[in-house]
This record gives structure tokens, sequence and C-alpha cells, in this order.
């Protein structure tokens, strides 16, 4: 299923913070629930935590926000990622002038919330379960020229039941087809790609898809700038 960022109207998550989906029950999927986030100035989400498998992945696209996870309190900038476990508090502010923006992932669909009380926190440079901008950065697969695989969360963050990263495509190279045994969910950060997989379409920039569980899936830049995707599996990274 594509969903076509210009075919969408944004629904305000909490006061201040308008959601897009990507993937998720409405649409019909059955193990993922992905959105586009953003935090407009002074704005924020309530310190909470979800519960059974909803472990939560926070993967920020632009602007900072003020995490508050497990008691810490941590900056983030866009690339950073925060994998925040089921039963662990956490909450966003914005402090700044400028919008924050990201992508929040679950491996299951209506992840459930709990709101708890602010906690007492203490400042802290860096988390375990924040991975930093481009610290995981490789080349997608042996033999693929052209296309780099940034990873955000899996078990090097804690998470449990999650991987995410971005693949970046550089101009005229392709991203294999592959194929996967859950569904996967896909968006367009930036520029815009070609399916070369069967199914034939394009995505252009904060169109997203939901990729059924044994469906192919890959994708071309025939631009002339690095395309982004950001993609979300619900299991952990082997």
């Amino acid at each position: 299923m594509i969903i076509r960022r210009s075919e969408q109207e944004a629904v305000d998550r909490y006061p201040g913070c308008p959601r897009f989906a990507i993937i998720g029950a409405d649409f019909g999927h059955t193990s993922l629930h992905v959105g586009d986030l953003s935090y407009l100035p002074g704005h924020g989400v309530p310190h909470h935590y979800h519960t059974g498998g909803a472990e939560e992945t926070q993967i920020m696209l632009e602007g900072e926000l003020e995490c508050w996870v497990d008691g810490k309190r941590v900056t983030v900038y866009p690339g950073d990622t925060v994998t925040a476990a089921p039963g662990i508090g956490h909450a966003f502010q914005n402090r700044s002038d400028k919008i924050g923006r990201m992508i929040t992932a679950f491996p299951l669909t209506s992840p459930e919330t709990v709101h708890i009380d602010d906690p007492e926190l203490e400042d802290a440079d860096e988390h375990p379960a924040i991975i930093r901008a481009e610290s995981r950065r490789m080349p997608y697969a042996v033999g693929v020229e052209g296309v780099d695989r940034i990873e955000l969360s899996g078990d090097f963050s804690g998470a449990k039941s999650t991987y995410t990263y971005f693949v970046d495509i550089q101009p005229g190279a392709v991203m294999p087809v592959e194929t996967q045994d859950a569904e996967t969910a896909l968006f367009v950060v930036s520029s815009s790609v070609v399916s070369v997989a069967e199914n034939k379409y394009s995505l252009a920039t904060d169109d997203g898809a939901g990729i059924p569980a044994g469906e192919a899936y890959g994708f071309a830049n025939q631009g002339d700038e690095v395309a982004r995707l950001c993609v979300v599996h619900p299991f952990l990274n082997s």
C-alpha cells in the first residue's frame, strides 16, 4: 500500500504535535504502527510508557528535542534514534524556536500508552538507548555499489523486536530487490525513488509504503541527489 503525503491530513497526537500516519491498523496492517510526528516550538508529549510488546523507536528527522528516557534528560538531533523499551518512561519537549520532527515506530498495531507523573531527571550527554547520527553507517550489502545502510535501532540499542535503518541511495544506484517474512514500512526522507521490483511505482519525499510479507521491493535513484529511505521491520536484526 502506498501512502501519498499529498493525499493526507495531519492529526494532532497531542496539542502542537501533528502526526501523519505511515502504516498501521487503519490501513489494514497487522504488525507495524509507524507515523511522522512533528513538535511545534514550545510543545511536547507527556511522560509515558507503553505496555506489552509495544517497544517504540523514535528517529529524529529535523530540529532538536529534549528527550527524557529512563530518568535521563538528553538532547537529540537529526539522525539520532531513541529506543524506548516497554515499561520505560519517556517524553520529548521542544525547547527551541524551530519545529522538531521524528518517525515513531512500533512492532505492533494499536500500542497502549500509559501516562505517568514527570520524573526527577538527571542531565546526561548520552544514553545506551540513544544511537547517534551516522555512528553505524556501512555498505548496504556486499557487491552493491552506491547504497549505504545507516542502522538506527536493533540489538545494539536495546531493542527486542524492531530493526530500523536509513538507506542512502546515490544518484544512478539501485537498492537490491529483496523480500521479508514480515511487513515492512518504508518512508522517503529525501529525494525520490522508483521501484525496480515487479510492482512498478515511484515514491516522492514524505511518501510511505507498507510492504506485505513475502512481497519483493527494491528501489532505484534516478534523480540528481542522494535519496534517503527509512525502513522499519517488526523483527530484530540478525
